[in-house]
């Protein structure tokens, strides 16, 4: 079998500040990416994960779960993030470290957006229900009210293309 090779850029200081721009219909909020946590077992998490907001080189996305990923982050606060281009069948893996926001200012901030994300997405489903004709249960129009947010700081964005190539961007 072939191996394939990774290629590692360095990023510019322009390219930093605009870090994940080309991201934007991907990461953009109330859409959901893959969220992979590992804890000190080595024991691997993937779970559904709710984008809040991005900034230069930061990702927000709400937990509203609080499992497994939560309980991995406060033992390891590594964290990567995937999400696959549908169009150029490109994925992408946005590896970085978390600080887990529970309460405070910063915290505060993303309470009144996570409600309008919630309403959005609320009208959104039915509006998909009523197009579609399906019925969807009560459940599937909320999100709980207890939540936290994991701040990513992204350190390196690893591109993998459909026919297998890697391409690593550093973001340090």
């Amino acid at each position: 079998m072939d191996k394939k090779k990774k290629i590692i850029e360095k990023l510019s200081v322009t390219e930093k500040e605009n870090l994940l721009k080309n991201f934007l219909p991907f990461l953009s909020k109330g859409r959901f990416v893959n969220v992979a946590t590992c804890s000190l077992e080595r024991m691997p998490n993937v779970a559904p994960k709710l984008v809040a907001r991005i900034e230069k080189n930061i990702i927000y996305i709400i937990d509203y779960v609080l499992g497994k990923t939560y309980l991995n982050l406060k033992e390891n606060p590594r964290v990567s993030v995937s999400f696959i281009d549908e169009k150029t069948l490109t994925g992408y893996q946005l590896n970085g470290t978390v600080d887990i926001l529970e309460e405070g200012e910063e915290f505060e901030k993303f309470s009144d957006e996570f409600q309008s994300i919630k309403t959005s997405f609320t009208v959104e489903r039915i509006l998909l229900n009523i197009r579609s004709g399906e019925k969807a249960s009560p459940l599937e129009f909320g999100l709980p009210e207890k939540f936290l947010i994991l701040k990513i700081k992204i350190i390196e964005i690893v591109e993998i293309s459909s026919s297998g190539n890697l391409k690593s961007k550093l973001a340090l």
